[in-house]
């Protein structure tokens, strides 16, 4: 059984300036935990957003969950809760199903007005998850990198930020064989953990919002050439071999992409801080992990589980620059919401979301409340619909995940046809990219967004993805040039420092295949 003890804090300074203010009221602390165990950050970066509500930043989670193919490893640092041994655990099995004890709801009851997420799991599922859950589906693309399928952290303690407010909540879990005794628990860790945070808040953090001239403190001053997974006349040659499948009807889209690969000897933190102020996204995150430090700067919703049992998904497709004049910005968001062919490709996915969720929820209750409809960024528009349903009784969030992962806005349609084609097609596995990154939190909400627009760094070496949905009419040599000037952006943040302001202040118009090619469109990458 396991209690939750929620506190609010004293606010860290003026608070939010109405609804369409930046609050960065968590930066301070995020930095200051980001070079501890399991340090994360999942951050509605984005002003205003009514998607991103609160953000969340923790460290020293009291353990780590990896799964690799049908093997879950269970890492548990210390004895947070009866049910877990500390030390090192494993089991063969359905991922999902392994997980489930770790994840599905077992809190006693608590106050509703507290925050969506008081503790939990934190981490990704990486686009192969998927071949674990759907037994048909088998993918051979090599393993170069050895990351978990899924990476998560066990949270026992976190702070939240309620953007809109700028209230801070210190929040702490407890668990026991009997109520009393986990209320006791939580009660005792929040305690344990408010001292902790006061402590903190006294030391100024170095480099927690570094100035905009070392924005790319991170980068490398030499000009590194990147590798690519695939080159341009592999890739050229994997758009037509899928031409002649959607021309034979196999499938009707398929999201080629590839990975790049270059040096990156700088400091992840600025690079991310750097990376959000450009492009501020509803479901940024900063996630350090033994395996890999991930920078992320989504804006798209994979899924969100309430514990009621309402779900939501918010595909994206379709997108378009955003003008610096106001008339030719408005042209641009008319004339996204005006085509034909951003619309069907639109439909198409809410078609696909609508399929996933239903098999998990209840009869009549899937409905599309707003169909590609405009929703504008720092430098793109972009076409998002909302399909929401309820949970059939029962059920929970990691049933909802086995039922839609992974993405449908980063395989294409049909689903498994797609991502057999795109197996044949990408010679390494994606990894985190085109999964799910977030958190489940004890009383059985969850909210999860699609990894997109992330950088993945490990032993000295940057990972990024790019690509873009290939149809009927797509070009190859137009594919590939779509592909380069999507990734370029970020690379050049990565590079170098005396670039990094451009950069990153490009990087949101290269939205990893978030839709298909279109002559006046922002690079989707």
């Amino acid at each position: 059984m396991a209690a939750t003890a929620v506190h609010e804090l004293p606010r860290a300074g003026p608070p939010a300036l109405g609804e369409h203010a930046r609050d960065d009221a968590l930066l301070p602390l995020a930095a200051a935990l980001r070079d501890r165990p399991g340090a994360f950050w999942l951050d509605s970066a984005r002003p205003g957003a009514q998607l991103g509500r609160f953000s969340y930043a923790g460290a020293d989670p009291y353990g780590v969950v990896r799964a690799y193919g049908a093997a879950l490893e269970v890492e548990c640092a210390r004895a947070a809760r009866p049910d877990v041994a500390v030390g090192r655990t494993r089991a063969e099995g359905d991922p999902l199903a392994l997980l489930a004890p770790l994840l599905e709801p077992r809190s006693v009851r608590d106050d509703a007005s507290r925050p969506p997420f008081v503790g939990g799991g934190v981490g990704w599922l990486g686009y192969e998850l998927a071949a674990q859950l759907e037994p048909a589906l088998v993918l051979r693309a090599r393993d170069d990198l050895g990351l978990p399928d899924v990476a998560l952290l066990l949270v026992d303690r976190l702070v939240a930020l309620e953007h809109r407010s700028g209230r801070r909540f210190a929040c702490a879990l407890g668990f026991g064989e009997t109520e009393a005794d986990a209320r006791r628990r939580a009660a005792a860790a929040l305690d344990a953990w408010r001292a902790e945070l006061d402590a903190l808040e006294r030391v100024e953090p170095e480099h927690a919002a570094p100035e905009r001239s070392r924005c790319a403190a991170g980068g490398v001053r030499a000009e590194p050439s990147a590798g690519s997974s695939l080159d341009a006349h592999a890739y050229r040659a994997a758009v037509a071999r899928l031409l002649d499948h959607i021309g034979e009807g196999d499938v009707y889209q398929a999201c080629l992409t590839r990975r790049v690969e270059q040096p990156f000897a700088g400091d992840p933190w600025a690079l991310y801080v750097a990376l959000r102020a450009a492009s501020p996204a509803p479901f940024a995150a900063w996630l350090s992990l033994p395996e890999a430090t991930l920078l992320s700067t989504s804006p798209e919703r994979f899924l969100e589980v309430r514990a009621d049992g309402a779900v939501e998904t918010r595909p994206i497709k379709g997108t378009r620059p955003r003008a610096s004049d106001p008339a030719r910005d408005r042209a641009l968001g008319a004339e996204l919401l005006a085509s034909a062919k951003d619309r069907a490709e639109n439909l198409m996915i809410v078609d696909l979301a609508r399929h996933d969720l239903g098999r998990v929820c209840e009869t009549g209750s899937v409905e599309v409340p707003e169909l590609a409809v405009l929703e504008s960024y720092a430098n793109v528009h972009h076409l998002v619909s909302t399909v929401r349903g309820r949970l059939r009784p029962g059920l929970s969030a990691l049933d909802a995940v086995r039922a839609a992962f992974p993405p449908g806005s980063m395989t294409g349609a049909p689903k498994l046809a797609a991502m057999r084609l795109l197996d044949r097609a990408e010679p390494v596995r994606r990894g985190p990219y085109a999964g799910a990154l977030g958190w489940f939190d004890v009383r059985g909400g969850a909210s999860l967004a699609v990894v997109i627009r992330t950088a993945l760094l490990r032993g000295g070496r940057a990972y990024v993805h790019t690509g873009g949905g290939v149809v009927a009419d797509s070009d190859p040599d137009a594919e590939w040039r779509e592909s380069e000037d999507k990734v370029r952006p970020l690379l050049e943040a990565l590079r170098a420092p005396a670039a990094a302001d451009e950069a990153v202040a490009r990087l949101a118009e290269h939205d990893p295949a978030e839709s298909s090619r279109h002559p006046d469109a922002a690079a989707p990458g």
